[in-house]
């Protein structure tokens, strides 16, 4: 796919139309996964839908200065309060950012990439990028493979540098999340 995708600064979702809900999650500065733990206490789970050495998408390859045939370890999960999916993860690493003691983030299993690798002094993250998702996005298509429907969805991305080495995240806000972030806010 060669698309162009208009990723733009966090900061560009000031005058969109979006619930001020869903602005904070986007806007979140921190940890996307201890924020949706915090939210979802003891009902906090992580499902892996996909991991592979496959070829990024173009414009993730360019994010991350890949040759466009070079191939990465990809990890598609979703964030879930309960079994409701909240955010759709999709990590990719390439061969490079996977080497010494990085290698372990290739076995993560059903751990969390946030509670591994913001607990040190070792990460330093890029500026977080945002944009709304078209229905032929392939992001959308990784929802509906991991069964949800194509709908307006918004996403933000950012670079992970770890001891130097990039990995690139990109996180999709579910519709679920705004009525199970609401609700949860409505109980406290």
């Amino acid at each position: 796919m060669n698309r162009h995708f208009n990723w733009r600064p966090r900061q560009a979702i000031i005058g969109t139309q979006l619930s001020p809900l869903l602005k904070s999650w986007l806007d979140t500065p921190d940890s996307l996964t201890a924020r949706v733990k915090e939210n979802c206490r003891q009902c906090f789970s992580l499902r892996v839908h996909a991991e592979a050495w496959q070829r990024p998408y173009v414009d993730e390859a360019r994010r991350l200065q890949m040759p466009l045939w070079q191939e990465a370890w990809v990890r598609v999960i979703t964030l879930r309060c309960g079994d409701v999916p909240w955010v759709l993860g999709r990590t990719v690493m390439p061969r490079d950012s996977l080497r010494g003691r990085r290698s372990r983030l290739r076995s993560l299993g059903t751990r969390p990439l946030g509670s591994v690798l913001f607990t040190g002094r070792e990460v330093v993250r890029s500026a977080i990028e945002v944009r709304r998702l078209e229905a032929d996005d392939p992001l959308v298509g990784e929802h509906r493979a991991a069964g949800g429907k194509p709908l307006p969805l918004w996403a933000r991305r950012s670079t992970l540098a770890i001891l130097g080495e990039p990995i690139l995240v990109t996180e999709v806000f579910l519709p679920e999340l705004e009525y199970g972030a609401a609700y949860r806010q409505d109980l406290d």
